[in-house]
């Protein structure tokens, strides 16, 4: 199964063998990749994240906005406002 590593808190490869990080450990960060627009709303979560994550906290409102018209491209409006929902409501929680 593949997940985004920085979404579960895990390093990218770990595997049944690895010892799990500390819980205070800070997520790892997203890859180059990871930042890209996806192809597939499925993914658009994940995209999210990442921007967000990626993102000073003194400039969080301009990288919404910018998120929410780049990913407007693409997917239906919908879409990217129930993903920003879901997404928000997670990492606001964890600031």
């Amino acid at each position: 199964m593949c997940v985004h590593p920085y979404r579960v808190g895990l390093p990218p490869g770990a595997s049944a063998h690895a010892p799990l990080p500390a819980p205070d450990a800070p997520p790892p960060a997203p890859s180059p990749l990871a930042l890209e627009l996806p192809a597939e709303v499925a993914d658009l979560e994940g995209w999210l994240v990442a921007v967000l994550r990626t993102t000073d906290p003194d400039r969080m409102a301009s990288a919404l906005e910018r998120a929410e018209a780049t990913a407007g491209t693409r997917f239906s409006p919908a879409d990217v406002v129930a993903a920003l929902r879901r997404v928000l409501s997670f990492e606001l929680a964890r600031r």
